[in-house]
């Protein structure tokens, strides 16, 4: 015959259970914030403004650098509405452009979304980015 486990003791209603803790794991506890509260920053207006660094020249137009790095690749990859659009985009490919890898590695990140919750880019541009990479990928020096 089978024994039972023995049982736990039933509390009365209007008992409190405690669990037995140090006080640095109790102090711990208090001291962090509830799961999903840090993300709560995030979300309130202005946040990612203040983190951003301050735009400069080189945000607002093409470097020497990027406009003859477009001119270099033929006429069917040149990105015209990335260059329209987001010319620090342009900037930043065209200085990394000399580095395969490191080319690649950026292109990737700006076409897929690893931190979550990113607008992304217009279609034409992102179109435009995985055109690049695509280019890039197969070996092109332009």
């Amino acid at each position: 015959m089978p024994t039972q486990p023995p049982s736990k003791p039933t509390l009365p209603l209007d008992a409190i259970e405690f669990e037995a803790t140090d006080f640095d794991s109790a102090r711990q506890a208090l001291d962090e914030l509830p799961p999903g509260v840090a993300e709560v920053m995030y979300l309130q207006p202005g946040f990612w403004e203040q983190k951003r660094r301050k735009t400069t020249a080189t945000d607002r137009a093409l470097t020497g650098a990027a406009m003859d790095w477009v001119i270099g690749l033929p006429p069917a990859l040149r990105p015209h509405a990335t260059c329209e659009q987001f010319p620090r985009v342009v900037n930043a490919i065209a200085a990394a452009w000399s580095d395969a890898a490191c080319s690649m590695q950026l292109l990737d990140t700006m076409i897929n979304d690893r931190r979550g919750g990113r607008r992304g880019f217009p279609d034409v541009v992102r179109r435009e980015l995985v055109a690049l990479h695509e280019h890039r990928r197969a070996g092109s020096r332009s």
